[in-house]
């Protein structure tokens, strides 16, 4: 099944969707056939470089663009380096020089491809975590070749939340390789130190998410401190580098000196608390850079807005009461839409009475429909089922109701008392995905709903697998991955005076099953059938990755079988 799979693939006209089903073929072949798998792989690595090629000659496009639709080299890299570590590094280095130009000279080197090869870098480091540590380790030191940005310090983080020591250890790397760096780069490494969740003085300004058992090291404070200070004392000798200007939190475009300085600042009180013994030269240097700044960058940096704000954040009751004495209607629906954004834990009869403030019928609907849509999928995680049914009710989209139906009747299945209950809301499920149409929201309930009949009626189980199987086969290259099981809707937003300011983005997390997930899961009940009704999807890709879904299970089985006891001879 897994070689027919892998000979089917040059059939493919989408070459991502080849490189899949190497890739998880070759991963599969890897116990038994290594060879053969290493064969695979490298065929699905050589396809990814092709790829790589035909994408740069597109033109550029912005970083963000170029992150949507992944490097498959790293795709192949992250999939090899869970079976043999050494190849993917090898196989690492081997894309770096290519992309470096054979190790061309770093002055002459493309800034931005250099960007881009650090970010996906870390991108894939990340990815890597669950799985390999080592390897998504050595990705992130490989990233130290190429310009900082926040995504190192949120690799940071996340590696803390596993090894901190590991992550403790990469950052004093990091320090030592950005410590001469221009300020756009060094000031990223600002946060992990100190356990901060954002910085306001790097071109962008990030949010970060720190472990809950995430512990400060004293020495690496020291260490960062040292290193801005060593660099406040050199900004004042030589003069600054005039191309290291950019835009912070600021509205102004400042020099890194002056970014430099807003660092100081930040950290005087915490180097006061734990390096006290820092503190009389991080003042000098602070003092010492602020007067030798021009007196227009002076006033620039007292002006309201350009200072570290301490002002502390406005509760929901009070930005509503803010929202209320603007003028303007557009401005007003924006800030309490705002406000609802982050009501989590705001009772759900004052979040709506904010809502019934909202003068845009339009944006109204859609608050009331994202509030009650989150509030259903919290009350089912805290087993609430009642009350999830009810606010579920609320929800207006057919293919929101579909999956808080199936969360809903999956909690219900785990008691026993309630099963009669659990069928009557997976049949629910069931409708409002039909009724939802020919989307791949519908067939994600359809394909959920499917696998959870499977505990208590297989016939209509395979009823509903069918329905799901013509609601793919209606759908023009059915994709589950690219929209991140996310569904959005994006209504005009408007400022004051009406004017066109973008769009809010309402997100729905929609996750569900997709065919490969859902035919391993009835496979492990019922093989033959599985097997049998793999056949009737017609999109060449789903069909491969069901299959070898099914190949896995049936490995599975074979390993999961004890061995026969030899038996042995008895002397009469």
């Amino acid at each position: 099944m897994i070689k027919q799979q892998v000979d089917l693939t040059k059939t493919f006209n989408n070459t991502i969707r080849r490189i899949t089903v190497l890739i998880r073929a070759a991963d599969l072949l890897w116990p038994y056939q290594q060879d053969k798998a290493r064969a695979v792989f490298t065929e699905a690595f050589d396809l990814a470089k092709e790829s790589e090629k035909e994408n740069e000659q597109k033109g550029p496009r912005s970083i963000a663009l170029r992150l949507q639709d992944p490097d498959q080299r790293y795709v192949v890299i992250r999939a090899v380096a869970k079976r043999d570590s050494a190849w993917a590094k090898d196989l690492t280095r081997q894309m770096l020089k290519v992309d470096t130009h054979d190790g061309e000279p770093s002055a002459t080197r493309d800034s931005y491809k250099d960007v881009l090869t650090a970010e996906r870098l870390l991108d894939s480091a990340t990815k890597l975590l669950p799985t390999d540590v080592n390897a998504a380790f050595d990705l992130a030191a490989a990233s130290l070749n190429y310009p900082a940005s926040s995504a190192l310090t949120r690799f940071l983080y996340r590696l803390a939340g596993v090894n901190q020591q590991a992550a403790d250890q990469l950052y004093a790397q990091a320090l030592v390789v950005y410590g001469d760096k221009p300020m756009r780069e060094l000031l990223y490494l600002q946060a992990y130190p100190f356990a901060w969740e954002s910085t306001l003085n790097t071109p962008v300004v990030p949010n970060y998410l720190v472990p809950a058992n995430f512990e400060t090291n004293q020495s690496l404070q020291r260490r960062l401190v040292q290193v801005l200070l060593r660099r406040a004392q050199q900004a004042l000798e030589v003069q600054p580098d005039e191309s290291d200007t950019y835009r912070s939190s600021n509205v102004a475009l400042l020099p890194g000196t002056v970014h430099l300085l807003q660092g100081l600042i930040r950290l005087e009180p915490q180097v006061s608390a734990s390096l006290p013994d820092l503190l009389a030269p991080l003042t000098q240097a602070r003092e010492k850079i602020l007067v030798s700044l021009s007196v227009e960058t002076q006033k620039l940096l007292l002006q309201p807005g350009q200072e570290i704000s301490t002002k502390p954040v406005e509760t929901f009751d009070e930005q509503i009461e803010s929202a209320q004495k603007v003028p303007d209607l557009n401005e007003r629906d924006g800030i309490i839409a705002t406000a609802v954004f982050g009501s989590a834990r705001e009772s759900l009869t004052n979040v709506t009475q904010a809502i019934d403030k909202v003068s845009d019928s339009k944006l109204r609907a859609h608050l009331l429909e994202w509030l009650y849509f989150q509030r259903a999928k919290t009350a089912v995680e805290v087993t609430e089922f009642e009350e999830a049914e009810r606010l579920t009710s609320k929800v207006e989209g057919q293919e929101q109701r579909a999956f808080l139906h199936a969360e809903i009747a999956r909690g219900l299945l785990t008691r026993r008392e309630s099963q009669t209950h659990a069928r009557e809301v997976l049949d629910e499920a069931i409708t409002e995905a039909k009724k939802a149409g020919v989307s791949i929201f519908a067939a994600r309930a359809l394909l959920t709903a499917s696998t959870l009949y499977a505990k208590i009626d297989l016939s209509q189980s395979i009823s509903v697998l069918l329905d799901a199987i013509n609601c793919i086969n209606r759908i023009e290259a059915p994709d589950f991955v690219s929209d991140g099981q996310a569904m959005e809707k994006m209504p005009e937003r408007r400022g004051k005076g009406g004017e066109y300011r973008g769009e809010f983005l309402f997100r729905f997390y929609l996750p569900g099953l997709d065919p490969e997930r859902a035919f391993r899961e009835l496979a492990k009940i019922d093989f033959d059938t599985s097997l049998s009704q793999s056949s009737g999807l017609t999109d060449k890709f789903q069909r491969a990755m069901s299959a070898l879904a099914l190949a896995d299970v049936c490995l599975e089985q074979v390993q999961q079988q004890p061995k026969a006891k030899s038996k042995k001879s008895v002397r009469p």
